[in-house]
């Protein structure tokens, strides 16, 4: 398509004269939360429609894991007995101790001096403990070799008993209901018996006298290691560093990291100082001069006075040699224009100094100016990389200092270590004296709270009730139903946990809007082009990335021409914008494509870039950007004359950016350009700003008639709702959704 140079050369469309299906009045403005149509059973079979794998997965590993174990593990029996406690004597008074402060304030206090006449939670730990049932283990090997001590506590429960017919508490009962299970009824029978029977014969033992003994010198020895305690805790206060709430240790390996940082920032300042070194001598080595004579030439260059001098003095040396043609050297004529010149030389040469300043010493200035553009860019490059160079000298210099004085609090640190080390080796040696003095003291304790009673069995052992625990059918039921639960929470969690969207049919649900397209993702190809840097007379060029087509041309394309023909069924008008939340959504390739699908169906397409602070269009089309919609904003010369055709398509370019993108768009004669546009193009699309960084889609959304929303699969939910939720505020109706795969 090529753009004709006067307006009546294009052809006027009927926009009346379209079939009522192609266009729709108001379609309905897409909203960031599900649709209320969708129940709480719909929401959660789309839920595992899309987790199914991880739903059947976890249903079916969990219930396989538990039936493994049910048909695995044998069927356990239980059988009880009850056991009467009654006191024997009155309970003696227990030994007090001096209170302490300090560290003896943090062990555990000693028993009330006049315990209650029956206290059950201490019953219960006597007979749970290992000094009651290692005899009953070891009476018991002997048949049965795998009953250890461990083996009883795990499958032994004694709880107390309560009736129903009195309101007791659980703590007031004499009665204590011992229960065992097993694999096997006759161990369970046997164990029952034995435990029984060494309950009883436990509690007429009269250990008291031995006892009390064994509790005093316990507490004289607790004593005794919490005053050296005490000591070394002070000793360890005194030899650590003032000034810091930090263990020794902790400090240390504080100023190691702290020393490894500055370690390695100055490497990093070495290695650019190095790399920029490299640059300076390769360009040092072109030019020709030191950096004091390649600041002069800079600013030399840039002085408009001394250029204007320089082409004095180089007019006048075309005057001396046409006239040396025509005279002889030492003639009046000679003379005059050769005092002229060294007038406008000495005057060349103050203006250079008076450029150049007192800080730059050079030995001829006047040569420094006579530069060309190549020289001009290599100067630029040279002083940058000397700059550069002398700044990272200048920070690894700087940060010498502090990396010697954390490396003198390093050693300072290091040489107190061993004594520190030793003080709190003794501390921890006493702490654990001192625990394993506290539990010798609690066992003692409990054995004399166990002598104060004596037991009755109130069960007939002869012939105990052993039953099964629990039967496998139930179990295998409650194993499905708990896998069920653990797999639907699996599903709920896995989409709490999920940050980005799951599917194309989650973002139609989110937004509300009508699915009309999904963007393959495509192999990109690389292309560069050479394009001017700095406009003017200095004609400096760089390379740049032109963003370029994907490939498999054929079928991403044919994408595009399917989400066109959706546009057209849902209510295309003549202008759309292509809108999305964020930078990365694909939004200017949507755009592109879609206008070139549309003008492969014949139609009349023009593309703006609407982005006017990070325009792509032209990158994509290898177009220059000189002219384009900022510039005829600002000038307002004729539209055509700023517009460029490539690939069938009317394309108008962003433009340079001289003023606010802001003022630009809010202009009212971008409204009648917009309206204007109906009678020269079937369709307008507009590629446009993110939402999430700048509000440029709001006034766009009120130039064109639809819009088009662009979300990327892999975007995060939370920004494209959010932005997408402030857009919603707008005037522009949203035609679908189209998903980017990529």
């Amino acid at each position: 398509m090529s753009l004709p140079q006067k307006i009546p050369n294009l052809r006027v469309v009927d926009r009346e004269a379209r079939p009522a299906g192609d266009r729709q009045r108001n379609p309905s403005r897409f909203s960031t939360r599900k649709s209320s149509q969708k129940g709480g059973l719909q929401a959660f079979s789309d839920r595992c429609r899309r987790r199914w794998r991880l739903l059947s997965g976890t249903v079916l590993l969990s219930f396989l894991v538990m039936g493994g174990y049910v048909f695995w593990q044998p069927e356990m029996y239980e059988a009880y007995f009850r056991l009467l406690m009654e006191p024997v004597k009155e309970p003696q008074p227990a030994p007090t101790l001096t209170p302490r402060d300090g560290i003896a304030s943090t062990l555990p206090s000693p028993p009330p001096t006049t315990p209650p006449p029956v206290d059950v939670g201490s019953q219960i730990l006597v007979l749970e403990s290992d000094k009651v049932l290692a005899p009953i283990a070891q009476k018991l090997q002997q048949q049965y070799p795998h009953l250890t001590t461990r083996v009883l506590a795990e499958h032994l429960e004694i709880r107390p008993v309560v009736s129903s017919a009195t309101e007791q508490l659980p703590t007031q009962t004499k009665v204590l209901e011992v229960a065992y299970r097993d694999r096997q009824p006759e161990i369970v029978t046997a164990v029952l018996k034995a435990v029984a029977e060494a309950f009883v014969d436990y509690s007429q033992r009269d250990r008291q006298e031995q006892l009390n003994r064994t509790l005093e010198q316990l507490d004289k020895d607790i004593n005794q290691h919490l005053t050296e305690l005490e000591q070394l805790q002070q000793q360890l206060q005194a030899s650590q560093p003032q000034g810091t709430s930090l263990q020794p240790s902790e400090q240390l390996r504080f100023l190691s990291e702290q020393y490894r940082q500055i370690h390695n920032l100055r490497q990093a300042a070495r290695l650019k100082a190095v790399e920029a070194y490299g640059r300076f001598q390769g360009f040092q080595e072109q030019l020709k001069m030191t950096p004091a004579e390649a600041l002069a030439a800079a600013n030399l260059s840039t002085s408009p006075a001394y250029q204007q001098q320089l082409a004095r003095i180089q007019e006048l040396d075309q005057e001396i040699a046409k006239n040396l043609a025509i005279f002889r050297e030492g003639t009046p004529v000679i003379q005059a224009l050769e005092e002229q010149r060294r007038v406008l030389v000495e005057q060349l040469q103050a203006i250079a100094r008076q450029v150049i300043g007192e800080q730059y010493q050079v030995d001829n200035p006047t040569t420094l100016g006579f530069q060309g553009t190549v020289s001009q860019t290599l100067i630029t490059n040279y002083i940058t990389a000397w700059i550069e160079y002398e700044n990272q000298r200048r920070y690894d210099a700087e940060l010498a200092a502090p990396q010697a004085a954390v490396a003198q609090q390093l050693q300072q640190l290091s040489s107190q270590l061993p004594a520190i080390d030793r003080l709190e080796h003794r501390i921890r040696t006493a702490n654990l004296s001192l625990e394993m003095l506290n539990q010798a003291r609690q066992a003692v304790q409990l054995q004399l709270a166990q002598n104060h009673f004596a037991w009755q069995v109130l069960t007939d052992l002869e012939n105990p009730a052993v039953q099964p625990t629990f039967p496998r059918l139930l179990l295998l039921a409650l194993g499905a139903i708990a896998s069920l639960v653990l797999g639907v929470l699996a599903t709920y969690v896995a989409d709490a946990v999920a940050n980005t969207f799951v599917s194309p049919a989650q973002v139609e649900d989110a937004l509300g809007l009508p699915l009309l397209g999904k963007i393959p993702k495509a192999t990109p190809q690389t292309n560069l082009r050479l394009e001017r840097a700095v406009k003017g007379n200095s004609g400096l060029w760089q390379v740049t990335q032109v963003l370029p087509f994907v490939g498999e041309w054929v079928k991403f394309q044919e994408t595009f021409h399917h989400v066109f023909a959706n546009l057209q069924a849902v209510g295309l008008g003549h202008s759309l914008a292509v809108i999305s939340a964020l930078p990365t959504d694909g939004r200017t390739t949507v755009a592109l494509h879609l206008a070139l699908a549309a003008a492969g169906t014949g139609q009349r397409v023009l593309l703006i870039d609407g982005d006017l602070r990070r325009p792509q269009i032209h990158r994509y089309l290898g177009l220059t950007n000189e002219q384009g919609l900022a510039d005829w904003l600002i000038h307002r010369r004729h539209w055509y004359s700023v517009a460029q055709a490539r690939r069938g398509l009317a394309i108008l370019t962003a433009g340079e950016l001289r003023q606010q993108p802001m003022r630009l768009l809010s202009q009212d004669t971008l409204k009648q350009f917009m309206a204007h546009l109906k009678n020269y193009f079937d369709l307008v699309i507009v590629d446009t700003p993110p939402l999430a960084n700048f509000a440029d889609a709001k006034l766009w959304s009120g130039l064109v008639d639809q819009t088009l929303v662009v979300v990327n699969l892999k975007a995060p939910q939370q920004p494209v709702r959010l932005a997408l939720a402030d857009y919603s505020l707008g005037r522009g109706s949203a035609l679908g959704v189209v998903v980017n795969l990529a």
